[in-house]
């Protein structure tokens, strides 16, 4: 526990670091101006979380921002940007306060943003929403937005989380692609004998990708229905399945699967690893697919590439289920001194985003959008023939949860990339921090 409160106060340290640390990009002559000053403009201070430059995400913001202020000569938008980790901690620091500096800003709903809502920090939609606007929209694409029968944003894109697996390098081990868990410890032991190579990177330095993979295999042991109940506090955190997957994410561990030293690899080192042929496998988003094409730093051959469900556990789950969903949107801040303008902006920017991320295979579209599909990537088409197989999602477990267990959930998961994990602990410190 103690360990966990000089966490907290290490992020508000950092958080204060940071403050004189984004980047930010407008129209020639904004320097960061308040929001509605100056030469009589609408000026609106716009925060996302893609701040590197090759980021195929970021250059559509970008071109759909000079856009909007072409149609919208009375609006400035101001874009301020920061690596995800540490916006996370910068926007958490921001909304402490009034976030005066914010009126509109990328984030993620269902848990993570209820803190906020339960504050009175953030603008409902619903006014704005138009019979237009709903008429665009996918069904079933906002339930992670809607709070109190209020709707407080809308979606931009969804995601599918994919084992993404090099052929290429199975092939050389003799091993299979892994449909099947045990299909998955059989190519781990092969895979191991190969000089040079993990057999699945899991950049488990960064919490959310421990998690993910503690996540995959619940969702295996315990089944999309039953964590769902979870995670909205229908049902409590317990039984076999949770102290199933965490004992088979110690097994992968003690076998090899990640490396001899996972925990001291980042989200960046497990992308390169597998964009340079340097691990086998990695489960990722399917946000990942676009950098097998388009990162000029990936050396592997994009058709080596497959892209594979989580393995099933025999005796156990559901085919159809899958890890992903819509959580991704632009919120407002209910301090914004121009909420008309803000709200206009943020629904276009999500509905832009959305048919962006799906054009440069990002991800898939919340809007009945018309996409040419000629120019998506073949993997990123295996993905799309994956998720049409799906039929109940569970979100990312630190989007689905309050702040406070989402970062237990995430530091204890962290846990099982070690020796001599304790997973008894594990399973108290959640029952502790979810069933409250």
């Amino acid at each position: 526990m103690k360990k966990r409160m000089l966490k907290r106060i290490s992020a508000v340290v950092m958080a204060a670091a940071l403050a004189a640390g984004m980047t930010g990009c407008a129209s020639k002559g904004s320097t960061s101006p308040e929001s509605g000053s100056g030469s009589g403009k609408v000026v609106l201070n716009v925060w996302h979380q893609w701040s590197n430059d090759t980021n195929e995400l970021k250059k559509k913001y970008d071109e759909v921002v000079s856009a909007y202020m072409a149609e919208n000569p009375n609006v400035e938008i101001n874009t301020q940007t920061l690596d995800t980790e540490a916006y996370k901690t910068k926007i958490s620091a921001e909304f402490a306060g009034d976030a005066k500096g914010i009126d509109v800003f990328y984030y993620w709903g269902a848990g993570t943003a209820r803190k906020m809502i339960n504050a009175d920090k953030l603008l409902p939609l619903d006014p704005y929403i138009t019979d237009e606007v709903k008429g665009k929209l996918l069904e079933g694409s906002t339930a992670a937005f809607e709070y109190n029968d209020k709707t407080y944003s809308l979606p931009s894109f969804s995601w599918y989380m994919t084992l993404y697996c090099n052929k290429a390098l199975f092939d050389q081990a003799g091993a299979e692609l892994p449909d099947t868990y045990d299909k998955l410890v059989s190519a781990v032991e092969k895979l191991s004998t190969l000089d040079g190579v993990t057999p699945l990177a899991s950049g488990a330095k960064d919490g959310w990708n421990a998690a993910f993979i503690y996540q995959a295999l619940a969702l295996r042991t315990v089944g999309a229905e039953g964590i769902n109940k979870m995670l909205s506090g229908k049902a409590p955190f317990e039984g076999e399945g949770y102290e199933e997957a965490a004992n088979k994410v110690q097994e992968l561990y003690k076998m090899g699967a990640f490396g001899a030293n996972p925990l001291e690899q980042s989200n960046d080192d497990a992308n390169a690893a597998f964009g340079t042929g340097k691990a086998a496998m990695r489960l990722m988003g399917s946000w990942f697919a676009n950098s097998i094409y388009s990162d000029k730093t990936v050396t592997i051959k994009p058709e080596d590439v497959v892209a594979m469900k989580i393995p099933m556990i025999t005796g156990k789950g559901n085919e159809t289920d899958y890890c992903g969903g819509f959580v991704e949107s632009f919120w407002v801040n209910k301090n914004t001194k121009n909420p008309d303008e803000a709200a206009k902006f943020a629904i276009y920017i999500n509905e832009k985003m959305g048919e962006a991320a799906y054009e440069t295979g990002t991800g898939f579209s919340g809007w009945k959008t018309e996409v040419d599909e000629k120019g998506l990537n073949p993997l990123f088409i295996q993905i799309k023939d994956l998720l049409s197989q799906g039929k109940t999602s569970v979100l990312a477990w630190d989007t689905s949860l309050d702040a406070e267990p989402a970062t237990i959930h995430n530091e204890q998961v962290q846990t099982l990339f070690a020796p001599n994990a304790d997973i008894s602990e594990f399973i108290k410190e959640h029952e502790t921090a979810i069933n409250k």
